[in-house]
């Protein structure tokens, strides 16, 4: 069997074997990781601009551990986000807006 054969059917194996990881393991994780990240933000957006306290006592209201999501604070004249991140990879975003409140940002 020459070296092409064997990369080609090599290279095949691993293709079905990392989409059916996909399929029944990461595809659900990604989907959690989406739906987190734009509730931590909502809500820590919320906590912080319409209850008015700081982005740490915010995070501390939480039932689940949102230690491992990266949440951070944008304010500018016009603007104040908060930004909920999942290893760089999913992230999302609440703006304040008077009269309105929070409000998660389009993706």
């Amino acid at each position: 069997m020459t070296f092409a054969k064997v990369f080609l059917i090599l290279a095949i194996t691993l293709a079905v074997i990392g989409g059916g990881l996909w399929q029944f393991f990461l595809k659900d994780q990604v989907a959690f990781a989406d739906v987190a990240t734009a509730y931590v933000a909502k809500q820590a957006c919320s906590c912080r601009y319409i209850g008015e306290r700081s982005l740490d006592s915010c995070l501390t209201d939480f039932t689940q551990d949102v230690s491992q999501l990266d949440v951070t604070e944008t304010q500018t004249d016009t603007r104040r986000t908060i930004t909920a991140s999942a290893l760089g990879l999913v992230t999302a975003s609440a703006s304040y807006h008077d009269g309105l409140g929070c409000v998660i940002d389009s993706r």
